[in-house]
């Protein structure tokens, strides 16, 4: 996969199921509001769009401002919370 679509994991798998991670909710303020979902194949987690469901932006523990989505690529919503973060991981 050479550019996200909100549909496939960066492996190229679209195979997902709802992933529940206290750390990541702790941690960044859009996804203790929102969903995640993580690839069955190879674990990564994605947060969930809130208003089409589709993947909105990749999620890992070393995440920087400039790895986030602002946007979602399929529906075009923005989400507030993340568009809020100012890239400080720890709350």
């Amino acid at each position: 996969m050479s550019e996200f679509d909100g549909k496939h994991c960066k492996c190229g798998s679209e195979i997902f199921r709802l992933a529940h991670d206290e750390w990541m909710r702790r941690t960044f303020r859009f996804v203790e509001n929102g969903q995640l979902k993580l690839c069955e194949k190879c674990g990564s987690k994605y947060l969930i769009c809130q208003k089409c469901g589709s993947l909105f932006t990749h999620i890992h523990p070393a995440l920087e401002s400039w790895e986030v989505n602002q946007k979602c690529v399929v529906c075009g919503f923005e989400d507030p919370d993340v568009k809020a973060w100012d890239g400080v991981s720890a709350r």
